[in-house]
């Protein structure tokens, strides 16, 4: 009895190498895969950052060929004070037009009798703002006013995917052929 237990131990100790083996190769596979996922995850990000790099530059290529022309003077005067003149003074003539408008509705506002509170929201609407907030941003900030929306669009839309949630569907439960319910 005792040597068939030694005979049972001995062949079962034989085994524990093989079965700790068998856990630190499955250990070792699962860092494995979980190390490539990091190095392919890495892997879009350095793509969706060259592709925002791709974007800032054609973004800077356009706007030195928009203005390219005001690079190269033609050598007649009046021609390049005009093409110097003719963007600031149609963006003056808008301004100025769009004033005229908002007195208009102002005074319009007033004689129909409302008073302050109800006149603002009328002559300053979101429109009005997103207007006077894109010739501000054009003349004296950024040159596009969906520089925003449009900046890293890349690295934005790979955190968004990132962050979606799987919901699992839910579970039919098939009845017996039977069964009545």
């Amino acid at each position: 009895m005792i040597s068939s237990l030694a005979a049972i131990f001995g062949a079962l100790t034989g085994l524990v190498p093989a079965v700790l083996q068998f856990f630190t190769l499955k250990a070792n596979n699962a860092q494995a895969i979980e190390l490539r996922k990091l190095e392919l995850q890495a892997a879009k990000e350095g793509v969706a950052l060259q592709i925002d790099l791709a974007n800032v530059q054609a973004d800077i290529q356009q706007q030195q060929h928009i203005y390219s022309f005001a690079n190269s003077p033609t050598g007649i005067k009046w021609v390049d004070a005009f093409a110097t003149i003719v963007r600031p003074y149609i963006t003056m003539f808008i301004f100025h037009l769009w004033v005229l408008i908002e007195v208009g509705l102002f005074v319009a506002a007033v004689n129909g009798g409302l008073d302050l509170a109800q006149i603002v929201p009328i002559i300053w609407d979101d429109t009005t703002k997103a207007t006077f907030a894109s010739i501000l941003g054009f003349w004296f900030g950024n040159r596009s006013g969906n520089y925003a929306e449009r900046s890293m669009a890349a690295t934005l839309s790979l955190a968004n995917s990132r962050t979606t949630t799987i919901t699992p569907a839910p579970t039919v439960v098939q009845k017996p052929a039977g069964s009545r319910d």
